[in-house]
């Protein structure tokens, strides 16, 4: 393959702790919250201060952006609450039970909250009703993800990954990662996944490990595909973004503070956005750093 080229073309700072949880939004929007408990908007064509659309108490460790243009953030302690970006109001509040919200996932007309307690609150769309509580771990709920046959993944905390049908039956459970399953993804019927082991690894249609790598040298929070699907991003608890190529987890770039100007901090979350082809990434350093990769 062609050499990559990195440009950290931006940085952008506001939040006043750190940054957990990012969200893409339309065009060039882009949504971040952290410890701080602000929701900030972004805009990649206008790289200026962001604007908070929201402000709640306490870390806020997941956000998600529904079809009719409410942002789902997940409240610690109070659950979810709804706001509309286009006015920043409030469209509702549901109370969930537990304490953090490390997860939220849209299937079909449900979205699936996971929680601390390993608790799955779903919740419908349309009446915003709690309509199931699913439980299969007492270790924390930290990533959920739809796959491509409906069947709905979760990483949990006790290393175990779980996948359930839409009916909440549980129907394979298997031990994944030596603990935390930090971040799933999926690309052409290939499951990816990452914890707290440092570990990416390859899972085929049937959960049988396919490849697997030490990717950094601490925990690897996020994993995050590049638009054409040709590369993958992992951030860690190690202060490196690395950029891999997809089909055989082969490393080309390391991205740090002392080659490429990168986080000062754990790197806890990342989106590859398709307007330009940006990759953000959110940290412990409170900063978004935005990088071109081509």
């Amino acid at each position: 393959m062609s050499t990559l080229q990195i440009e950290r073309i931006d940085t952008f700072s506001g939040h006043r702790g750190p940054v957990y949880a990012l969200e893409t939004g339309e065009d060039s929007l882009f949504y971040s919250a952290g410890s701080d408990g602000w929701v900030v908007q972004w805009n990649l064509a206008k790289p200026d201060l962001g604007k908070v659309i929201a402000q709640v108490e306490g870390s806020v460790y997941a956000i998600k952006l529904d079809s009719e243009g409410i942002l789902w953030i997940g409240h610690n302690y109070q659950g979810i609450q709804g706001v509309r970006v286009a006015d920043q109001s409030l469209v509702f509040s549901i109370p969930t039970t537990g304490f953090s919200i490390f997860s939220i996932e849209f299937v079909g007309s449900t979205a699936w909250i996971g929680h601390n307690d390993g608790l799955i609150t779903v919740i419908d769309l349309a009446t915003k009703a709690v309509l199931k509580h699913v439980k299969a771990s007492e270790k924390s709920v930290r990533s959920i993800l739809q796959l491509a046959d409906n069947k709905i993944v979760v990483g949990y905390s006790d290393g175990f990954i779980r996948i359930f049908d839409t009916g909440y039956q549980l129907v394979k459970a298997f031990q994944a990662h030596e603990s935390s399953v930090f971040s799933l993804a999926e690309r052409g019927g290939v499951l990816y996944s990452v914890g707290k082991d440092a570990r990416i690894k390859q899972w085929d249609a049937d959960y049988a490990l396919v490849n697997e790598v030490v990717g950094h040298i601490y925990a690897i929070h996020d994993l995050q595909f590049s638009p054409d699907g040709n590369w993958l991003a992992t951030a860690s608890m190690d202060k490196t973004v690395k950029i891999w190529e997809t089909q055989g987890l082969k490393l080309r770039k390391v991205l740090d503070a002392s080659r490429h100007g990168g986080h000062k901090n754990s790197v806890n979350k990342l989106i590859w956005s398709s307007f330009d082809n940006l990759l953000i990434s959110a940290s412990d350093d409170k900063n978004l750093s935005i990088w071109k990769i081509h």
